[in-house]
């Protein structure tokens, strides 16, 4: 059967707009980063320069600033896996009791008030000695990470069929290679996605981080808000591509190997 010619051209349209709506605001943002003089009502630029590109990315705070929010969203981003693998796996059984109250639980953090969630946490890091320190604000980042960690665990865990790992045991896997050989391959796209969406999160986090590292600890998110305040637009475009680069990676990756774990 023929596909009408309206279907493949509505199957077009729809990722070009997708493509578009995403597109849009990342050109606009470099148009800004590259810009000399750019004002309203001008459709765009007078001149574009890699002046202030240079000069941001050639900065030693700038430097330090990526090399901290990666290590920071790269250590929750481990800490929250390594957390969320056994408890998706419980939580993926089936005939689970009490499931839908833990996964209320979990996200309760993310329905609370962002201002009342960091001075909870702030306090409670105050009271451990663990504000202004690297340890703290990793800790205060694994609160709304993990959450999302064990929702996409679960789901991967619930399509899973344990009945590979169990052949593996009936020849003579033992755990180790069961997990190496069996369960890892088969829920690598699921592990990958866990990992963007975790990573994701914790690289955007301000307020969290502000309060938690009491401004010692400084990421590249912390000098975009901070320029936002300033108002010069070829820095908050430059900044806002940086912040944006590694979260756009991660999920292109994590979207790449969703899309071939369930082509045909």
């Amino acid at each position: 059967m023929s596909v009408p010619q309206s279907a493949r051209h509505g199957r077009l349209v729809t990722p070009l707009a997708a493509v578009l709506v995403v597109a849009t605001p990342i050109a606009i943002l470099a148009l800004a980063a590259l810009s000399t003089r750019w004002f309203f009502p001008d459709p765009f630029p007078d001149s574009l320069t890699t002046e202030h590109l240079s000069k941001i990315l050639g900065s030693s705070t700038t430097r330090a600033s990526i090399a901290t929010g990666l290590l920071v969203s790269a250590t929750v981003t481990a800490i929250a896996l390594l957390v969320s693998w056994p408890a998706s796996r419980v939580l993926a059984r089936p005939h689970m009791p009490g499931r839908a109250v833990i996964i209320v639980l979990l996200f309760l953090p993310s329905v609370l008030p962002a201002v009342g969630l960091a001075m909870g946490i702030d306090i409670v890091l105050l009271r451990l000695d663990l504000a202004g320190t690297y340890i703290g604000v990793v800790i205060a980042h694994l609160v709304p990470t993990i959450p999302y960690a064990v929702a996409v665990l679960t789901a991967g865990f619930v399509r899973h069929d344990r009945r590979l790992e169990a052949q593996a045991a009936v020849l003579g896997a033992n755990d180790w290679q069961r997990l190496r050989l069996v369960t890892l391959p088969a829920l690598r796209g699921t592990l990958l996605v866990a990992a963007a969406l975790t990573f994701v999160v914790s690289w955007s986090q301000y307020l969290l981080t502000v309060l938690s590292g009491s401004g010692r600890v400084v990421t590249i998110t912390m000098l975009l808000f901070s320029a936002l305040s300033g108002g010069n637009p070829s820095t908050i475009g430059v900044l806002a591509l940086v912040a944006a680069s590694p979260a756009t990676i991660l999920l292109a990756l994590a979207g790449r190997q969703t899309t071939e774990s369930i082509a045909p």
